[in-house]
């Protein structure tokens, strides 16, 4: 006879969360089904941060300004840059300064890519996504750079 596995108990039974007021959560398919995959570290942090604020609809009203504090984010472009990509996966919706997380697509990025030849050449989009996360972040931290040189009057002679 199987014995059912027992739910563990938590270190600090004193310290359980509770709901009050406000919540938010993190669908498990996110990381499970490898919504994750591919984003960078400020993608990811954007996203969580984003379902930490949002309401029951998932809306943010945090300001871009607000949302780079938090993030510790120095240039504009690093928070676009990170937004835009959360939107083209489909995670978030982004208009006139408001976001929202969107529920999870249907079909699982793990499940649903076309891996075939013809979409390799096509796309730069194939290259696999650590890569493309590695050349993502190096083109920040370029752009960067220029701005910080920018601000301290070496790219204007």
């Amino acid at each position: 006879m199987k014995m059912p596995k027992s739910r563990p108990q938590p270190p600090r039974p004193d310290r359980r969360r509770s709901i009050r007021g406000s919540f938010s959560w993190i669908d498990h398919r996110f990381l499970r089904e490898g919504f994750d995959q591919g984003l960078s570290r400020l993608e990811k942090l954007l996203y969580f941060v984003l379902v930490a604020v949002s309401n029951q609809d998932g809306v943010s009203f945090y300001s871009d300004a607000r949302l780079a504090e938090l993030l510790d984010i120095r240039f504009p472009h690093e928070l676009e840059a990170a937004r835009n990509e959360l939107v083209a996966r489909d995670l978030i919706a982004y208009e006139d300064g408001i976001y929202q997380v969107l529920d999870l697509p249907v079909g699982s990025p793990r499940k649903g890519r076309d891996s075939s030849p013809d979409r390799a050449l096509r796309s730069s989009s194939s290259l696999p996504p650590v890569r493309r996360t590695v050349l993502r972040e190096a083109a920040s931290d370029l752009e960067s750079v220029k701005q910080l040189l920018e601000r301290w009057g070496w790219g204007h002679r």
